[in-house]
């Protein structure tokens, strides 16, 4: 029989959707109508089945929920993976050197005991996101569709391509998130199939790549490798393999998905309308942006010229607030 899987159970989130393109209200408005139509007849992720340990895990959580956020360099296969996860074709695929993706979008489904939301990405974490996003409001919603945070974050590259862009998407993640997500983010590989019969944990260990041992290394050694045109139970084999990695990082950082100060702030706002709980998030993102890009320059400094940098920093706060103080007068 076909299950009726909801695209999700929280409103604020159908709102935030509703609002994303403000340009055509009504249009996004059948979009969601046809979007719903087409999930009330879409498959479960997987049967649902007994995991050893998963009921204890449940009662640890606040929600039998588990929520996953792809990210990822444009072109690396985050939405198919999305759609090898949900069992169905629901994020825009195609094979384009420009990002095909243009705003977040989460879809449900349910594996085992878990309801699953997947949250698929643009191009958030690549050089060119102060000019796609200036005003930080994918970013902030990106935030929000993930509140109260991410249970994994899904890095995803493809096998035998591991690129400076991949590097640079890793850094983006760091930027956006901060650098603790890497201890509730697990590498997906696509096109399993270039294995053959070989291991994934082989082909990292032997990897010339320097960066991508690091990067593993980074993330705990949390790796997947998907097949994204596998079907049946060649497809349904990696969504438990990965659900199952995801379910043990879970219950590692006791049943906690990832938080920080944004997500406390979203949390917090709550209670106000949609729009304003968008734009105050996307605003302390912002903030957090340019603390990050004048950490990152500094860093990218040789030590003595860092040194250099700080003491002029420094100076020049002291200058600022004595130029304050004298101003503001008795």
């Amino acid at each position: 029989a076909q299950n009726s899987i909801p695209t999700h159970t929280c409103e604020e989130k159908a709102e935030l959707r509703s609002f994303s393109d403000p340009t055509n209200q009504e249009e996004g408005a059948l979009a969601e109508d046809r979007h719903h139509s087409h999930l009330e007849v879409a498959e479960p992720l997987c049967p649902s089945r007994h995991h050893e340990g998963s009921e204890d895990l449940q009662a640890a959580l606040q929600e039998p929920r588990l929520r996953l956020l792809l990210a990822g360099r444009t072109g690396a296969g985050k939405s198919s993976t999305g759609n090898s996860i949900l069992g169905r074709k629901h994020f825009d695929s195609r094979l384009r050197a420009t990002s095909v993706t243009r705003s977040c979008a989460v879809a449900s489904g349910r594996w085992a005991e878990w309801d699953v939301d997947v949250l698929d990405t643009p191009d958030l974490f690549s050089s060119e996101v102060a000019r796609t996003d200036p005003d930080c409001k994918e970013r902030g919603r990106c935030y929000l569709l993930a509140a109260p945070g991410p249970h994994a974050l899904l890095l995803v590259t493809q096998l035998g391509r591991f690129t400076a862009q991949d590097q640079q998407a890793w850094r983006g993640v760091k930027a956006l998130f901060g650098d603790g997500v890497s201890a509730h983010t697990i590498v997906v590989f696509t096109r399993k199939e270039d294995l053959a019969e070989g291991s994934l944990q082989d082909y990292v260990r032997d990897s010339e790549n320097q960066a991508l041992r690091q990067l593993v290394a980074e993330c705990g050694g949390r790796v997947c490798a998907f097949n994204n045109r596998a079907t049946g139970p060649e497809q349904e084999a990696q969504v438990t393999e990965l659900l199952r990695l995801v379910e043990d990082l879970v219950r590692d950082r006791g049943g906690a998905p990832y938080t920080n100060d944004v997500y406390h702030l979203a949390q917090a706002l709550g209670g106000v309308s949609p729009e304003e709980r968008l734009r105050k998030v996307a605003e302390r993102v912002a903030q957090k942006q340019q603390g990050c890009c004048l950490q990152r320059f500094l860093c990218e400094k040789p030590k003595a010229q860092r040194t250099w940098w700080a003491l002029a920093l420094a100076v020049l706060a002291i200058v600022i607030l004595i130029a304050l103080f004298f101003f503001k007068g008795p």
